[in-house]
C-alpha cells in the first residue's frame, strides 16, 4: 500500500456467500415442506431441474441428507423393508432452519452474484495475456 493511500475498507466477508451445503439444504427443505416425504432420487432430480442442469455428486447429497437426519431437520426412514428406498420428511425443527434460510440466504445470493460478477472480471484480465 502507498504511503498517501487510504486502506481499503473491506463491506464483507467471502464467508457470507452462500455455501453449497446451505444450497442443497434449501432444496431438499423446500421440496420436502411442498411435497411432503420425498425419496432422495426425487430431491436430487429437483436439483438438476432447478440448477438448469447443474447437479450435486450422490454421495456428497447422501452426507448432507444424513447431516440434517442427525441434527434434527430431516426424518429419515426405511419403505417397508427395502433398505434401498429410504425416503425424507420435514421435522418442525426442519421447518424452522427452512424458514431462518429464507430470510437470510436472499441476501447471501446477492453478494454472491456481485463477488462472481466482479472475479469473472478479474479472470477475463488474464484472457488478454493468451496464458495457456
Amino acid at each position: 500500500m502507498a504511503r498517501n493511500q487510504s486502506p481499503i475498507e473491506k463491506e464483507d466477508s467471502l464467508g457470507n456467500i452462500v455455501k453449497v451445503q446451505q444450497v442443497i439444504d434449501f432444496f431438499v427443505l423446500s421440496e420436502l415442506q411442498k411435497y411432503g416425504r420425498r425419496y432422495q432420487g426425487q430431491l436430487e432430480e429437483s436439483i438438476i431441474k432447478n440448477l438448469s442442469n447443474v447437479g450435486v455428486a450422490k454421495g456428497y447429497l447422501t452426507k448432507r441428507l444424513q447431516k440434517l437426519s442427525s441434527e434434527g431437520f430431516v426424518i429419515r426412514e426405511w419403505e417397508d423393508d427395502d433398505r434401498y428406498n429410504r425416503f425424507y420428511e420435514i421435522s418442525e425443527t426442519g421447518i424452522i432452519y427452512f424458514k431462518n434460510m429464507m430470510r437470510d440466504l436472499p441476501e447471501r445470493v446477492r453478494l454472491a452474484q456481485k463477488v462472481y460478477l466482479q472475479f469473472e472480471k478479474y479472470i477475463s484480465q488474464y484472457d488478454k495475456l493468451n496464458i495457456k
